[in-house]
């Protein structure tokens, strides 16, 4: 897949992450530019209608952070913690995570473009009702992760893990499940349509159609 990674335009200067959050909040602007963040905690931080450009993330830390209608643009995170946050109506465009955690994180309601999860472990992270648009999945946990009610265009999941993962009402016309561990998806039956799958996969889908192997 062909998903454009993040432009750097401008060199990046180091910052510190909740200094500059409030700082930015107190001046009223909405954007964070050009910023260089390593080994960064931000703790409890309550905020919205914000966003990042052309930064980058290195083993940062969000704990129990409740960050709506945040966006990210030409960032990088890498080795960062997000677990548990609140980031729904979350937007981002050509934006690379890797090794990232992600576990329990409410994404609800997002717009996801250009986007890649390297390594990152969404185990029961939220995506429901979000859009997808040229976003890859690469060696990632979403065990019982939550994508229903989900749009998804060009996006593809390899060797991922997506046991148990929560699927209604979100079409799968087109998406190649064949590398990845698929056992008690969670969807209805039409959701199914189109999607690619191995030949052990389809007689382990087949308990959707009220069959059973013997």
């Amino acid at each position: 897949m062909n998903i454009d990674s993040p432009k750097s335009s401008q060199a990046q200067k180091k910052g510190n992450l909740l200094y500059d959050l409030i700082l930015s909040q107190q001046q009223d602007e909405e954007e964070i530019q050009n910023t260089l963040y390593q080994n960064q905690v931000l703790e409890n931080f309550v905020g919205s209608n914000m966003g990042f450009k052309n930064c980058t993330f290195q083993s940062c830390q969000f704990l129990d952070c409740r960050m709506s209608n945040f966006s990210f643009v030409d960032v990088m995170m890498e080795n960062c913690n997000l677990s548990s946050c609140q980031l729904y109506d979350l937007a981002t465009q050509r934006v690379r995570l890797k090794n990232c955690k992600l576990m329990g994180t409410n994404l609800s309601q997002s717009l996801l473009q250009n986007t890649a999860f390297l390594g990152c472990n969404l185990r029961y992270a939220s995506l429901s009702g979000s859009k997808l648009k040229a976003v890859e999945f690469n060696g990632c946990s979403l065990e019982e992760a939550d994508l229903s009610e989900g749009k998804f265009k060009s996006v593809e999941f390899s060797d991922c893990d997506l046991r148990k993962i929560q699927l209604l009402h979100t079409p799968l016309d087109g998406i190649d499940l064949r590398s990845c561990e698929i056992g008690g998806l969670k969807l209805n039956i039409n959701d199914l349509k189109g999607s690619i799958v191995t030949a052990q996969q389809a007689i382990d889908l087949v308990s959707f159609l009220g069959v059973v192997v013997r």
